[in-house]
């Protein structure tokens, strides 16, 4: 998933409303710095809350784990890790929806994550 795609997303659902799951703030992503990154966070959130973290990925300059200083437009891929030292290539975000689903990992992605924690 694209961070505008992201972003449309979740400015599309009615203001006010409530999550179950948040995102923490964005980082860069170990995997490829030029990519951002969130964890989820198991404490809910505003429909607000989570356009503030998600607009801080537009507006804030990130370090990569190894160096480098990165910004993040609308084209940016998103992914998901457990924090800001992991990398899992995708693992993170497929046992999440495994356990929120009860299905096959392989069969998942991460724009149907993003659908199922927070529309």
């Amino acid at each position: 998933m694209k961070l505008g795609k992201l972003k449309k997303l979740i400015e599309s659902l009615p203001d006010g409303m409530t999550f179950k799951y948040s995102l923490s703030d964005p980082f860069s992503w170990r995997g490829s710095y030029d990519e951002v990154a969130f964890s989820i966070d198991p404490h809910g959130a505003t429909k607000e809350v989570l356009l503030e973290k998600i607009t801080k990925a537009f507006t804030h300059e990130f370090c990569g784990y190894k160096g480098g200083n990165y910004r993040y437009n609308g084209q940016a891929s998103v992914n998901f890790e457990a924090d800001e030292s992991d990398y899992s290539d995708g693992g993170y975000t497929n046992g999440w929806i495994s356990m929120l689903l009860g299905i096959d990992p392989a069969e998942s992605n991460e724009e149907r994550l993003v659908k199922l924690l927070f529309k």
